[in-house]
């Protein structure tokens, strides 16, 4: 494993431990547990709603609140059979497609809490029609081989069905250590950033107090985003999510990583406030740092709950190009996501309730 350097922005070792952690919607308590040893001792309240979100609250000079999400469910699977051989069939959560998956680990994660890996089947390509190889597996014919012989057997385990399964991954860099590879940075890498900056404020009074969620069951229709904001109630919010780098062999090359901070404009579940926008894109650009712009046609994050909240919240997203998401192995790079901290951290030291009156008479 190629040796990564970091700097001070944010800890290695936490972004491995938040990363690795396993949890799929419904299933986040694993990852909530890393958020809150690292992010406790930096904020004044800690607390959940009904469906698992954790939030950490820093008081401010105002009671106006801002909110900084990031979902810290992943895409997996349940066991959703077990057959008399020992084979275990795969109920997908969130979207997968069958390529991917062939020959890969998975974990299952027991009651218990033990971990018992096991490979998703795969023919070999031998004798195969040609039609045959040319098709995409569907994940429902999909099969997990943990070496069980017996449908007993892997109850004797501690197999259960509706147990969570997840792909089973390293952690590490490629290249000249810049670029970060492992699973689930949909969207742990924005659940990492809102940690980042509320550590960032241990010794700091922010102007607005400040609220950071990790949301739960994003991947399954932004379910925790809409419980979180009931609870939180905010004036203001920016949501952090990956999304789809475009910078590689026959993409259009308008997305890149290593950029700087990406904006999104618009997706299938929200419309960016245009004021908050140009708000953080010209501290951006004051601080040095090169914005870019997405819109989506397909798709949304938890600013498409979030912003519909109370009487509305305004509200944009703040994105971290990726390639290869929902899969054993996605791709970031850290300068975005020191880019994004910094701006991110610029803003709430900075954001005040003059600022967000100008912003609500100027819709």
């Amino acid at each position: 494993m190629s040796k990564h350097v970091w700097n001070e922005t944010i800890d290695y070792s936490f972004m491995q431990e938040v990363a690795l952690a396993d949890g799929i919607a419904g299933n986040e308590k694993e990852v909530s547990r890393v958020l809150k040893k690292f992010v406790s001792e930096s904020v004044d309240e800690v607390f959940y709603d009904h469906l698992g979100s954790i939030a950490f609250k820093k008081k401010g000079l105002s009671d106006k609140t801002i909110m900084i999400a990031g979902h810290i469910d992943e895409v997996g699977f349940l066991v959703k059979h077990i057959d008399d051989q020992g084979y275990i069939k795969l109920h997908p959560v969130g979207g997968w497609w069958g390529h991917v998956l062939p020959s890969k680990p998975l974990v299952i994660t027991t009651a218990s809490g033990s971990k018992i890996i096991g490979i998703v089947g795969s023919q070999p390509p031998h004798g195969m029609k040609p039609e045959v190889r040319k098709q995409v597996i569907e994940v429902g014919d999909l099969f997990l081989d943990c070496g069980f012989t017996s449908l007993q057997e892997a109850l004797d385990a501690g197999v259960q069905y509706g147990d969570m399964v997840t792909p089973h991954s390293e952690f590490f860099s490629l290249g000249n250590g810049e670029i970060l590879a492992t699973k689930a940075w949909d969207d742990r890498v924005g659940a990492l950033i809102m940690a980042q900056v509320m550590l960032n404020l241990k010794e700091v009074t922010p102007p607005c107090t400040v609220v950071g969620v990790g949301t739960v069951q994003e991947e399954v229709g932004l379910r925790g985003a809409k419980t979180a904001a009931a609870m939180v109630k905010p004036d203001v919010a920016i949501t952090l999510d990956v999304t789809i780098a475009t910078d590689i062999p026959k993409g259009d090359k308008r997305i890149k990583m290593g950029h700087g901070v990406t904006l999104e404009i618009a997706d299938a579940s929200h419309f960016a406030h245009r004021g908050l926008l140009s708000h953080v894109a010209t501290m951006a650009q004051s601080l040095g740092i090169d914005v870019q712009y997405e819109m989506l046609s397909a798709g949304g994050t938890d600013s498409g709950e979030i912003h519909k909240s109370g009487q509305g919240v305004i509200a944009i997203t703040m994105s971290i190009p990726s390639r290869y998401i929902h899969s054993h192995y996605a791709l970031i790079h850290h300068k975005d996501v020191k880019a994004t901290i910094d701006v991110l951290t610029h803003f709430v030291k900075n954001f005040s309730e003059s600022d967000l009156q100008s912003l609500a008479l100027n819709q």
